[in-house]
């Protein structure tokens, strides 16, 4: 492993060769974040500014310091804490500028957002130039249809990525100086397959771990009111569920507009708006693991894997959502999060939005 810190044109300030410890979070569903704790010295104080990148050589996206402290203790001792995001928080400082009325499959519609807020806008100042648009993967899907004004465009590429099970990243080509969009999906290697990745005491490759289910923030069954007034108003139901197992809960799509689209195009964006909002309220079921890399299975970011504790009579097939790899000067971790955390409430309160 090599870390540079490079300038916001991707060419080489310097090296981090001594460092203190580093905490590296890669999430599959949107922008990862990172910590770096290191010495104080007149050169990385220089090169280590906000804006500027580090860059990971064993890892696929640089990242982005938004954060800087300096700080000196008691001891006289002085030290640099820089903080920040993966590089897809670029995607972060653009909006959907006018509306979008798009068909196609999620990855088609990711790269069309990308494409025509960052990439190749129509004000030329909204373009990113450092983005481009890597190739097309061709993930079988099902066409969708989606309405969308003004949001954060990071924001609706998550959106998209949570419900259909697909990641997105700006891998760096150093070479060529360029982010490269990619969406892509992980690979099934749970218990059974090919090529199998399993997590459990018995192999020893997990230190230690967490087990939880919550299903307090739960909602299934989503009523989507779009335009119109009292009897007049389009009104579609999403999901599906009764009794005592139906919860239910109202989206506002009042925004979207039916003016140049057919009454059934609009159903069908109602109801695709209506599913994208359900994909934040769910059971929540997720294992945390210490585990031993030199023991684990082959596994990547957003690949399906198999989680089994026998003591606790679970055996759970699941996705990997988060990698974090920590290093200091005495010794090495990595914490994988498999399944779905618990919503926050600022999640909580997007998926009102």
């Amino acid at each position: 492993m090599e870390l540079y810190v490079l300038d916001r044109d991707i060419h080489i300030l310097g090296v981090l060769s001594v460092y203190e410890s580093i905490i590296w979070s890669e999430k599959f569903h949107s922008p990862g974040t990172f910590k770096i704790v290191l010495i104080f010295t007149e050169k990385m104080n220089r090169i280590l500014n906000r804006g500027n990148l580090v860059y990971k050589t064993d890892e696929t996206q640089p990242a982005i310091i938004t954060r800087k402290y300096l700080k000196l203790n008691k001891l006289g001792e002085q030290t640099i804490t820089i903080q920040g995001y993966m590089a897809s928080r670029y995607l972060n400082q653009r909006i959907i500028w006018k509306k979008m009325v798009m068909a196609g499959t999620p990855e088609q519609l990711m790269r069309q957002m990308v494409m025509e807020q960052a990439v190749n806008p129509e004000d030329l100042n909204r373009k990113i130039p450092l983005i481009e648009l890597g190739e097309f993967q061709g993930y079988d899907a099902e066409p969708i249809r989606k309405q969308i004004t003004y949001d954060n465009l990071q924001e609706a590429l998550t959106e998209l990525s949570k419900t259909f099970g697909l990641g997105y990243r700006l891998r760096l080509d150093y070479e060529r100086k360029k982010l490269v969009f990619e969406v892509y999906r992980g690979t099934d290697r749970t218990r059974g397959t090919e090529k199998p990745c399993i997590f459990t005491k018995e192999y020893g490759n997990v230190y230690t771990q967490d087990y939880y289910e919550d299903s307090s923030n739960c909602r299934n069954v989503c009523m989507v009111g779009g335009p119109g007034e009292d009897e007049e108003r389009i009104l579609i139901t999403v999901g599906q569920a009764s009794g005592i197992d139906r919860y239910e809960f109202f989206y506002n799509a009042s925004g979207h507009s039916a003016k140049d689209v057919t009454v059934s195009v609009l159903e069908q964006q109602l109801r695709q708006k209506g599913e994208e909002k359900l994909s934040a309220y769910f059971t929540a079921t997720a294992f945390e693991s210490k585990i031993n890399p030199e023991k684990a299975m082959f596994f990547a970011l957003g690949d399906y894997v198999t989680c089994i504790d026998q003591d606790w009579n679970v055996m759970v097939d699941t996705q990997v959502k988060e990698i974090q790899k920590g290093f200091s000067k005495t010794e090495e971790s990595c914490i994988v999060t498999f399944g779905n955390d618990v919503p926050t409430l600022i999640d909580l309160i997007k998926a009102k939005e």
